[in-house]
């Protein structure tokens, strides 16, 4: 039995996550922080307590809103903004110069790193998008959208092995990551087939 793990399926947990980063900017406004603000132990801890899917829903939300925002700098945050508007509007060649500028000037700024990681990887750079990742987990070890988005790109490459890694961190950091679950069987299943 051939097990393929469809691509619209793996695009439609991209969109989930990126998603809610979007109502984080939008809806919250800025809460002045990012990847080093000590009130994500708190929540991650809360997140992998096992709460309720509205509970889990809303504690995703907060660490997204806390990621999305620079601690100190309104700039750089009206540019995360404007760079998201390029990204959903499909000019990704903008949206990569605005991220590619936040990170120039805050290299220790985890989610413009993500932000132009997930361009990167529309555009189907997928060695750069997985460099941007790794710069993105070296800032924030638990960023799960950056784990699953290296997930993508290792399906996307034929590494299923390294996708199923990546996947499985990204759950250990957020266990209720839409399709994740599935998406862990279908690669293990898959891995099975191929060692027979």
């Amino acid at each position: 039995m051939n097990i393929r793990i469809p691509s619209t399926q793996i695009l439609r947990v991209f969109w989930a996550i990126f998603g809610i980063i979007t109502v984080a900017i939008t809806v919250l406004g800025p809460a002045c922080a990012d990847q080093n603000d000590p009130q994500l132990d708190k929540l991650f801890i809360a997140l992998q307590a096992g709460p309720s899917e509205t509970q889990a829903a809303n504690l995703e939300l907060e660490i997204w809103t806390r990621w999305d925002n620079h601690p100190y700098d309104p700039l750089a945050n009206r540019q995360m903004k404007k760079g998201i508007e390029f990204m959903n509007s499909g000019y990704l060649d903008a949206a990569e110069d605005v991220f590619s500028r936040i990170i120039n000037s805050h290299p220790d700024f985890a989610e413009a790193w993500n932000k132009r990681a997930t361009v990167r990887f529309f555009r189907g750079n997928d060695s750069g998008s997985a460099s941007d990742i790794l710069q993105v987990i070296k800032l924030e070890p638990r960023h799960f959208g950056a784990l699953s988005g290296l997930g993508m790109i290792r399906v996307r490459t034929g590494d299923l092995e390294g996708a199923l890694k990546a996947y499985k961190a990204a759950q250990r950091m957020n266990p209720y990551l839409p399709q994740i679950e599935a998406i862990i069987d279908q690669l293990g299943k898959k891995l099975k087939g191929r060692a027979l």
